[in-house]
């Protein structure tokens, strides 16, 4: 058998020389691509052939500090869910000691783009989110990985958050929000929450304008929390955003029309006692609160607080205007019906003096004074003539009886004196009524 495989032996050999010395190499099988790789593709292999993404890149007993920092894009109000959703770019920063390289053994390679997926990413969460899940909250973006291990990652962000809106003074209102932003799982012991550069404030020099609020103010600030439950301390970002609504819009769609109900209610007052579009002016007046009312609720939520003063002054605008037509029926009543007794000379005798003059009544009271000592045609119509027969002459005598009712057409412009009066007085009264009102409501 030695024999048979001596001769085997020197064939493999005698083949095998002149193609090594052809020039021809063996192919090593492995895990070298068979594609020309970049310094890249071999730093992404090195770095990433064994890297968990779940674990924290630094040993148990060292602190991962993140550096957080924020630019606003845009901001959204809802006033019926009392939420505020901030549309804007983060900016977080840590250290992961595990995607660290010598740039010279990659040809200078100083930064690595990496997926979000791939590596280790802090679980920083709105605390005061409006919703329950934050899927979505952070758009998958690359992060840069820097050759010291410092890692960039600024994902655009929509949060919503839960603000606590005090519409007391709308649509001149301004409101207070906060955003609190802290690790979920993490400790104060394992991850520490800094200020990017040491901000105070969010940044808002990407804003694009809202039509209808303005951020007026931003701050952000650090604070450290010890709960009852654990030692351990919860670090966390709070910003605060001061927003003010643009309101040019609203002062002429609800002042200017709280200007003109006003006027009209006031203006009732100068119509003649005996006008009966006193009612019909307080009608429309009542309709145009009405109205307004209406559209408050579409406008605004039903608040158990905080009640919009402008809602409180259409409210008693509306009560103003239901009292005033009141006065306005009880005015026209006085004028209009036919009295058989004077009013009382107490009263009469002011309203023809000095205060009826105060009170511009000059003309009522002349129609007054002229009435008491002339006889009009009317009280000639109202005359009877009756005919007696004289028995013993046989003679027809016209005898004029002057009427009981002769003095009726001076009693009626006494009584319209009065109700004149009442009218200028309650005009008085309620221009302090809506100035105390202003007031009350502009405060």
């Amino acid at each position: 058998m030695a024999h048979v495989r001596l001769p085997f032996v020197v064939f493999l050999f005698g083949v095998c020389a002149p193609i090594a010395s052809a020039g021809f190499t063996t192919t090593k099988i492995g895990p070298k691509p068979i594609w020309n790789s970049t310094h890249t593709d071999k730093l992404r292999q090195d770095l990433l052939l064994n890297y968990d993404k779940f674990a924290r890149p630094a040993q148990h007993y060292n602190k991962t500090t993140v550096r957080f920092g924020m630019n606003i894009i845009h901001i959204e109000v809802n006033e019926f869910k009392s939420t505020l959703t901030v549309h804007c770019w983060l900016r977080l920063v840590w250290t992961d000691e595990k995607l660290q390289w010598n740039s010279t053994d990659y040809g200078g390679l100083e930064v690595l783009h990496l997926a979000e997926h791939e590596v280790w990413q802090p679980d920083i969460y709105l605390y005061n989110s409006a919703t329950s899940t934050s899927i979505n909250q952070y758009a998958n973006t690359h992060c840069l990985v820097y050759s010291n291990g410092e890692v960039l990652w600024v994902p655009p962000a929509q949060f919503t958050v839960l603000c606590s809106l005090n519409l007391k003074y709308w649509p001149f209102d301004t409101q207070e929000c906060y955003m609190k932003f802290g690790s979920w799982t993490y400790n104060g012991d394992q991850i520490d929450m800094k200020s990017y550069n040491n901000a105070t404030a969010a940044e808002v020099d990407l804003i694009i304008d809202n039509n209808e609020w303005a951020i007026v103010k931003t701050s952000q600030k650090q604070s450290v929390i010890y709960y009852a439950c654990c030692k351990e301390p919860y670090p966390d970002i709070t910003v605060n955003l001061t927003l003010s609504r643009i309101s040019p819009s609203y002062k002429a769609v609800i002042v200017t029309p709280a200007f003109v109900v006003i006027v009209m209610t006031l203006l009732n007052f100068w119509l003649p006692p005996q006008a009966g579009e006193k009612i019909l002016l307080n009608a429309c007046t009542a309709v145009i609160i009405c109205l307004y009312m209406l559209y408050f609720t579409q406008k605004l939520p039903a608040m158990g607080t905080h009640t919009p003063l402008i809602v409180l002054f259409y409210s008693s605008c509306l009560y103003i205007v239901s009292f005033s037509m009141i006065g306005s029926v009880i005015v026209i009543s006085l004028s209009r019906t036919r009295h058989s007794n004077s009013i009382p000379w107490i009263i009469k005798q002011p309203l023809t003096g000095t205060i009826g003059k105060i009170l511009g009544l000059n003309t009522y009271i002349q129609q007054s004074t002229m009435s008491s000592h002339r006889v009009t045609a009317e009280e000639m119509r109202d005359h009877q003539v009756t005919d007696f027969d004289d028995i013993n002459s046989g003679d027809e005598h016209h005898i004029i009886r002057s009427p009981l009712n002769s003095n009726k057409p001076s009693l009626q412009k006494d009584w319209i004196l009065l109700a004149a009066a009442i009218d200028r007085i309650s005009f008085v009264f309620y221009c302090l009524l809506f100035l105390i009102l202003a007031v009350v409501y502009s405060l």
